[in-house]
């Protein structure tokens, strides 16, 4: 086989099966298993300059999961989706798609501590009383530590990274300060495949209260295939 229809073969492959080929996915690392976690499109969130994971951004996101049948209220949903911050991993903490936040009284309450490289932002809310830290740790990582509460079933709570491109790894702690209202599998972690979301695999608070994992994006491999076919045809045509 020549090597133009060798390029020719390749480039009609890639074309043949783009959902899977040209997919960024997450692998996520933990003590509960290992998950991938590949990517979903939700324009039109995470485009708040200061920071915030706004209450509508929520609400848009537990609609669209609970359209797919994944339910969210009683859950730390986890999922990675390209945002107008980027390609973002997103925790939805108690999500309900319409939130009633007039007279909440924060019942919940989530401690987080997630690091990662400087090339990113953070977002993060929830109700009064809600709180969160940046610390540059040197040597181009960064650390925010957060402490989220929200009233069940009245309002939810947000934490994002956007931009994973360019801080592809990093870490998360999550801290059950009182989630009295989850129950067994309460975490989740969602993957994005054949045109709707699914569940790649739940996990639990320790016995003390503690879950960590950490992530490492892995780049859609039809982009690389089209890297590596573009530096053979460059090497091809200096021969």
């Amino acid at each position: 086989m020549s090597f133009l229809n060798y390029k020719n073969l390749v480039f009609t492959l890639l074309l043949a099966s783009p959902a899977v080929l040209f997919a960024d996915y997450v692998t996520i690392n933990s003590t509960s298993g290992d998950y991938d976690m590949y990517a979903g499109n939700t324009w039109g969130i995470l485009n708040n300059p200061n920071h915030q994971f706004a209450l509508s951004d929520q609400e848009i996101l537990a609609a669209i999961l609970n359209n797919d049948g994944i339910e969210t209220v009683g859950k730390l949903s986890f999922m990675l989706t390209t945002t107008d911050a980027g390609l973002s991993l997103i925790g939805l903490f108690d999500g309900i798609p319409i939130t009633d936040p007039s007279d909440s009284l924060a019942d919940q309450f989530l401690g987080i501590s997630a690091t990662t490289s400087t090339g990113t932002d953070w977002f993060a809310t929830g109700d009064t009383g809600s709180a969160t830290d940046w610390y540059d740790m040197g040597n181009g990582t960064q650390l925010v530590n957060a402490m989220l509460g929200w009233d069940h079933g009245q309002t939810s709570a947000g934490f994002a990274w956007g931009d994973l491109g360019t801080s592809p790894t990093g870490t998360v702690n999550l801290y059950d300060i009182s989630l009295t209202e989850f129950a067994s599998d309460s975490i989740q972690f969602l993957t994005y495949q054949n045109d709707h979301w699914s569940v790649a695999g739940t996990a639990d608070f320790s016995v003390l209260g503690q879950y960590a994992f950490s992530y490492q994006m892995i780049p859609a491999p039809g982009a690389i295939a089209l890297l590596t076919l573009a530096g053979l045809s460059g090497r091809r045509r200096r021969v």
